[in-house]
């Protein structure tokens, strides 16, 4: 299998993962840069996140224009092609619309993400917060979503989700399943008093437990499991 059909593959299996997990409904979207190219690989506008295929994929540059494809690409592809452009050590770029997420961008109040699994994947301080609730349709919005995002792991869309990189799609995926578990968890410990939020010494010792090849493949490999169970793995 070539790269390239080995990265369509592994999207259009994350696709699925996330529907399962609940992170995806019938938007939402997962890309990966093709290695040593300008160009990256996206899931399609009109095909469902449940059921899209590896030959589905289209590819586009970093200005959002397509280059190959029978479908269009998502309408917020500049977020995904800006963020590549910005930042060459992002490999993947996951778009959610997740709702705990979403709910906590809605409150004028940080998130960080304490808890010593999921929270432990992403780096000390607050989620860095994307403040305009508009969809990111334009090169600028996706320079503005990409400076937002700065050196973190993943912002907070404002009122609307999250954006998540990482080095690889596996990684991507993990942060993705872990920033929404992060998320419940500060929701519901906030309901209950002041958060206790791990200090510099405390998050980079958890980190280093938590941010490993063997842990992302274990969260990635559990979740295949439970989509091929859910009968959404058919066809790739």
């Amino acid at each position: 299998m070539s790269e390239l059909s080995e990265i369509k593959k592994k999207l259009a299996m994350s696709s699925r993962m996330l529907f399962n997990a609940g992170l995806v409904d019938y938007s939402g979207h997962i890309s990966a840069r093709i290695p040593g190219s300008d160009h990256l690989v996206i899931l399609p506008h009109p095909v469902s996140r449940a059921t899209v295929k590896p030959d589905d994929m289209v590819i586009t540059d970093f200005d959002g224009k397509l280059i190959e494809g029978k479908y269009k690409a998502p309408s917020e592809v500049n977020m995904h092609a800006r963020a590549y452009r910005a930042r060459s050590d992002i490999q993947s770029v996951a778009h959610l619309h997740n709702h705990m997420i979403a709910t906590l961008s809605m409150v004028d109040k940080p998130f960080y993400p304490a808890s010593s699994n999921p929270g432990a994947f992403f780096g000390p301080g607050p989620l860095p917060v994307y403040m305009d609730p508009a969809l990111i349709h334009t090169i600028e919005q996706g320079d503005a979503v990409a400076k937002a995002l700065g050196a973190a792991d993943a912002v907070m869309l404002r009122g609307h989700g999250s954006m998540v990189v990482a080095h690889s799609i596996e990684w991507v995926f993990a942060g993705c399943v872990d920033l929404e578990e992060a998320a419940s968890r500060f929701y519901k410990a906030s309901l209950l008093g002041p958060v206790m939020i791990y200090n510099e010494d405390e998050t980079q010792r958890v980190m280093k437990q938590r941010r490993k090849d063997s842990v992302v493949q274990k969260i990635w490999d559990h979740n295949a499991a439970k989509t091929e169970l859910a009968g959404l793995m058919k066809g790739i």
